[in-house]
């Protein structure tokens, strides 16, 4: 059995992977969306920065860099949870077919984390510039009500 044919059939054996991976993308988008509004307020008149959009946009920004950091952590979790399941009385080819099987778990996690990772260099100044424009607006905002109050 080939490397390719392993892997792919290994896919539904890594569903929490598979998942990760659609929560990972999801949360990108809307970080993507939230950086967007973010820009779009910071380089227009159109008003005040919403509070709420900066805390989104952190907020799911950070979730996002932590779903793509646990990529390798889940597919080691996964390869343990298969070995720790082998029977060793088992013929030899089984037992050699489900330890290749289990290590697939490990490869979907590099391969996932690397893609992910890749994706991310595409939008990370994108976001994380509109971040500090953010905090910036929002610092900026709070430091002149305080000093409104104070006089």
């Amino acid at each position: 059995m080939s490397f390719s044919e392993i892997m792919a059939g290994s896919l539904d054996e890594n569903f929490y992977i598979i998942i990760n991976a659609a929560v990972a993308a999801v949360t990108l988008v809307f970080s993507v969306i939230f950086a967007k509004q973010v820009e779009k307020v910071f380089f227009s008149s159109e008003g005040a920065l919403k509070k709420g959009v900066y805390y989104w946009l952190d907020n799911t920004y950070t979730l996002f860099l932590t779903l793509i950091s646990i990529f390798p952590l889940l597919g080691m979790f996964g390869t343990v949870k298969a070995l720790l399941e082998l029977d060793m009385s088992q013929d030899l080819s089984v037992l050699q077919q489900n330890f290749f099987s289990a290590l697939t778990s490990t490869a979907w996690g590099i391969i996932f984390s690397v893609i992910f990772k890749i994706v991310n260099s595409f939008f990370q100044p994108f976001i994380e510039n509109q971040i500090s424009n953010a905090k910036a607006d929002l610092q900026k905002r709070s430091s002149g009500q305080a000093k409104r109050k104070s006089i």
